[in-house]
């Protein structure tokens, strides 16, 4: 069986299935370009730990036919996500955070979703100032700027 080969930034391989990995569109674009061969493929913008986070969830949902979402899906949070999916997700903001990140870079958009959904259900109930702690999000707006936020989302409510 054919695999195609991952470097991580630190330097750790990784064997993975061709279908598990043309999830994500930086590594289906690489193998396009120059073809499968034995050389891995580098990627200097995922740690191996973040990279086998990854690589399990592509893994796992290599087959799936299902992952493309309507936006109308993603605002109800009944079913949506499977539990596999919920039980994968079960980390540290540190590690979610770190995980939105190396799907992003490596365009696994089923899992950027994931990643962004998880992190609306954890902050969707939080007020402001527990966000920004959560998250050391500096509030630098001004007293005026904040008065004229206060004042437009007034129209929007």
């Amino acid at each position: 069986m054919t695999v195609v080969r991952l470097q991580a930034a630190d330097g750790r391989l990784f064997a993975v299935d061709p279908a598990a990995a043309r999830m994500s569109t930086l590594v289906q674009n690489l193998i396009d370009d120059v073809g499968p061969g034995s050389a891995p493929i580098p990627l200097p913008g995922v740690p191996g730990p973040t990279l086998a986070r990854v690589l399990e969830y592509c893994t796992h949902h290599r087959d799936d036919v299902r992952l493309q979402k309507d936006v109308e899906d993603l605002q109800r949070d009944d079913g949506l996500v499977e539990p596999w999916d919920r039980r994968f997700m079960d980390v540290d903001d540190d590690a979610m955070l770190r995980l939105l990140c190396a799907a992003d870079y490596l365009g696994v958009e089923p899992l950027v979703d994931l990643c962004c959904l998880s992190i609306a259900r954890i902050i969707r109930h939080l007020p402001v100032d527990a966000i920004r702690q959560r998250y050391g999000i500096v509030d630098d707006f001004t007293d005026a700027e904040r008065s004229l936020i206060a004042a437009e989302a007034q129209h929007l409510a």
